[in-house]
């Protein structure tokens, strides 16, 4: 029985432990993602993104996502790329 305690008590250490590291590497900066368009494309990006941006947020299945979880999502922005 106290085999059983003492390997009970260091997973939850080991999973503590983890749970904290990842916590402790994980930036609260928010991601960017750029998508590359020319100059006279940037426009319809722009207003794709908005549309877009309007549409509910919904789960990989397809179904609403009942509550606001979406202010962690990635950040896209369109920019000019110099090609």
């Amino acid at each position: 029985m106290t085999r059983l305690f003492v390997l009970t008590a260091a997973a939850t250490c080991v999973s503590v432990a983890a749970f904290a590291a990842t916590e402790a590497l994980m930036t609260d900066e928010p991601e960017v993602i750029e998508i590359s368009v020319s100059a006279d494309e940037l426009a319809d990006c722009r207003e794709t993104l908005r549309e877009v941006g309007q549409m509910p947020a919904v789960t990989d299945g397809g179904s609403p996502i009942l509550f606001d979880d979406t202010a962690d999502l990635p950040q896209v922005a369109c920019v000019v790329s110099e090609a």
